[in-house]
């Protein structure tokens, strides 16, 4: 799963994922990946999703399945991100 989101993200292709709610329901949406971000212990994809026209962070610990499409992203980037939680921070080792 996680080398499909990561190929999605290389190639900029939109990735179909099988998602499980914070209420336990199972969505299944085509989503833009942007990028992956750690937060809170827990590891998320940022991604530009068209069915909420805004970008969203999907827990990868709740995506079931990813696959990814031949559908080119729109073109959507980290600035439409924003600016990260007061308790983010880099993923590197060098920057703690």
């Amino acid at each position: 799963m996680r080398s499909a989101l990561e190929q999605a993200i290389t190639d900029q292709k939109v990735v179909r994922i099988q998602y499980v709610t914070n209420e336990g329901a199972e969505s299944c949406r085509d989503v833009e990946p942007v990028l992956f971000a750690s937060t809170g212990g827990r590891w998320y994809l940022i991604a530009w999703c068209p069915l909420r026209s805004a970008v969203r962070w999907f827990a990868l610990s709740r995506v079931k399945k990813a696959v990814v499409t031949s559908e080119p992203c729109s073109g959507h980037d980290i600035k439409e991100v924003g600016i990260p939680p007061v308790n983010a921070r880099s993923v590197s080792p060098h920057h703690r």
